[in-house]
């Protein structure tokens, strides 16, 4: 090898391991054998692959070790594979100012640029094989054919991480077996062991300088931790032991006496990955913890930040407002205020799921414009199967259009404080390994041109269980762990009063006969509930909609009171649709039990329609009796069958007003009037036949 290739790195090679040592045991257990490797690679040097367990800090050792030997940031390309990774990705895109011409590629955008040294690709295996053949030949030759023009590869290292065995890859694919033998290294990077020595010295490394009472809570933390590990189904990360800390200490300051109590521990349910707890979390969280009493005081040296907070508002204002916020709006939102708390407070990414209609977008939009956020101020987009990367991005510079393919940033979440994502799972994995990218390295290669990202909270929000689509897509199981803190949002019961709780926050004035009306409708939405098969709950957007459309066919029928037809209006609102049996019966069985109101007033709706219906027969005999012989006998059979109809339906009606059983004195006197008024018609009709 040259003399000046030795000369890649400012470090000396003599200095390589010790420079890259001294990085490693700063922030990371079990490292020195991962250290051995990458300064092997360095001194070469050679290219490495890294696989193993997510969360265990492969990329940000490989960064650290980077850094330490003096590389900048400019000078190491950081990239995800995946399902979606394109050889058109895979080589920076097309060249727009040839594209008429020929076939080139903006090499200058891809790891093929000048002045990269090292190359980081996370989940390479995850890559099609249309990726990998071509990657492996540039590998092998150091040089990438760009059209006629031979671009030469300058880095020296490329790094693999991935956290796939490779061996069970390498199997069923020659392409990544091919691609395997162009990495010299290779090295599993996982914990020896799990107990709780290992992770009280993770935590005396990444709190350096902790008072007693900190590492007191460290130790406490360790031990829980290692408690809740299961082998064989789930062990905590490193990346989720840290968070879990983050979390824990940061309870004492939200709860602003800066004392560590046993309800701090709960915040780990909060943590990415603890959702895969089938078991009763809380309770195990506690059966990890001493019997005596907890109180341990911190100090500011047990936090990663001060006060103030990159945010709008300080964080010693934090908890209140959003408590405040959202609890005067929604029901059952304990559990969101402290996951929204901890992610502002943080700050930090969050990923809020759960059924659709319990308002996850509404409660994030509410308690942001609480921290004092105006709309314009906060970025809010819808994912999907359409989102493209040209969308992420903000759609293409178009003056810049036959020059580079340059993106429109500014109209991109990367200049926002705070970010909501709708709907982020079912976008395709194009769209999200280069947001995958952007929220490890928090800046966007935009062309030639550097953009950071601001966003310091970026909150997604599914209706999807990620845990289900993490099974099926490396490229979501990439970006969950972008997203430290996660929470199911879903109601822990969907009962009558519940009902009433939403409707009595929804409208905190009604008057009496409202409260009946939201008291009524709750019951019958609580009942439609027990009888629906798999599972399925009214929502609170459904219940919402629904009173909203039954109030409203009062008013515009221009009745007094509420009447089954009122009722049946739920029938229109959106996720109804799905029910196969009859709604009307069940609405009228709960009504039994718990709105006799309703339905009496329907009786006596019913009764006032049948007492038209008789006068309209009555016009119609004698309408027939101006008519000739064979009109008047038709409009006669006609007028007939109305009465026949009218007396059965008259009959149903006075079997059902005799059915309903009320023992209400005010109900009793209701109904007597109901009978008399139903008794008045039947005459009327009787006398009429």
């Amino acid at each position: 090898m040259a003399a000046n290739e030795w000369a890649w790195l400012p470090t000396p090679r003599k200095d390589i391991l010790p420079t890259i040592q001294a990085a490693l045991r700063k922030r990371f257990v079990f490292c020195d054998v991962i250290a051995d490797l990458l300064s092997a690679a360095c001194y070469e040097p050679c290219n490495v692959l890294l696989w193993g367990p997510g969360g265990h800090g492969k990329s940000e050792m490989a960064v650290t070790a980077l850094r330490a030997l003096g590389l900048r940031d400019e000078e190491i390309f950081i990239q995800s594979f995946g399902e979606g990774m394109s050889e058109d990705r895979l080589w920076g895109g097309p060249d727009m100012a040839s594209l008429d011409t020929c076939v080139r590629y903006d090499t200058t955008r891809s790891f093929l640029a000048p002045q990269y040294k090292v190359v980081i690709f996370e989940e390479l295996f995850d890559a099609p094989a249309q990726a990998l053949l071509p990657l492996k030949d540039v590998l092998t030759r150091r040089a990438f054919m760009n059209g006629t023009e031979r671009v030469e590869m300058s880095a020296k290292v490329v790094i693999a991480c991935t956290n796939k065995d490779p061996r069970e890859f390498a199997e069923g694919s020659d392409a990544v077996q091919a691609l395997m033998e162009r990495f010299l290294l290779q090295k599993e990077v996982r914990w020896p062991g799990y107990e709780a020595k290992h992770y009280r010295e993770l935590f005396a490394k990444v709190r350096r300088g902790s008072s007693m009472g900190g590492k007191q809570l460290q130790t406490m933390l360790s031990k829980v931790i290692a408690g809740l590990n299961e082998e064989k189904t789930f062990i905590m990360s490193p990346r989720m032991a840290i968070q879990s800390l983050e979390v824990v200490s940061n309870a004492a300051k939200i709860h602003g006496d800066m004392t560590i109590t046993p309800e701090a521990f709960q915040s780990i349910r909060f943590v990415q990955g603890m959702q895969s707890y089938t078991a009763d979390l809380e309770r195990r969280i506690e059966r990890q913890l001493p019997d005596e009493k907890i109180s341990i005081r911190l100090t500011d040296a047990d936090f990663s930040h001060n006060d103030a907070g990159p945010l709008k508002t300080p964080r010693t204002e934090i908890p209140a407002l959003i408590a405040d916020s959202l609890s005067s709006r929604f029901i059952h939102c304990d559990e969101i205020v402290q996951v929204l708390t901890h992610a502002f407070f943080q700050p930090c990414n969050v990923l809020l799921w759960g059924p659709g209609g319990h308002g996850k977008s509404d409660m994030v939009m509410t308690a942001l414009k609480k921290l004092g956020y105006l709309e314009n101020e906060i970025f809010l987009q819808s994912f999907g199967e359409g989102m493209t990367e040209d969308r992420l991005w903000g759609g293409p510079n178009i003056a810049k259009l036959d020059e580079c393919l340059e993106y429109d940033t500014d109209r991109s979440f990367l200049p926002f404080e705070v970010v909501i994502l709708e709907e982020i799972l079912d976008a395709s994995s194009q769209a999200l390994l280069p947001l995958t990218d952007v929220l490890t390295r928090r800046v966007f290669m935009n062309g030639n041109k550097s953009v950071p990202m601001r966003s310091q909270a970026i909150v997604a929000c599914t209706n999807k269980d990620p845990r289900q689509f993490a099974k099926d897509s490396d490229a979501v199981k990439a970006l969950l762990e972008r997203f430290p803190l996660q929470l199911e949002v879903r109601w822990p019961s969907y009962d009558q009063a519940d009902y009433e709780a939403l409707f009595s926050k929804t409208n905190p004035d009604a008057g009496p006969d409202r409260r009946k009306l939201n008291r009524i409708y709750a019951h019958v939405i609580a009942n439609l509930n027990d009888d629906r098969e798999s599972g399925f709950q009214i929502s609170p957007r459904i219940a919402l909609g629904g009173l909203r459309l039954a109030a409203n066919s009062v008013g515009r029928h221009q009745r007094k009171k509420m009447i089954v037809d009122d009722i049946l209006t739920i029938r229109n609102v959106q996720g109804m649709e799905s029910y196969k049996k009859d709604v009307e019966s069940l609405i009228r069985s709960a009504l039994r039990e718990g709105g006799v109101e309703v339905l009496l007033s329907d009786i006596d709706e019913r009764a006032r329609q049948l007492r038209g219906k008789m006068q309209d027969i009555n016009l119609k005999f004698a309408s027939a009796k101006d008519l000739d012989d064979e009109a008047r006998g038709d409009v006669n059979d006609e007028a007939i069958a109305d009465m026949v109809d009218l007396m059965s339906t008259m009959d149903a009606l006075k079997h059902e007003l005799f059915s309903i059983d009320v023992s209400d004195p005010m109900l009793i006197k209701w109904k007597k009037r109901s009978e008399e008024a139903v008794d008045e018609v039947a005459a009327e009709i009787e006398a009429g036949r």
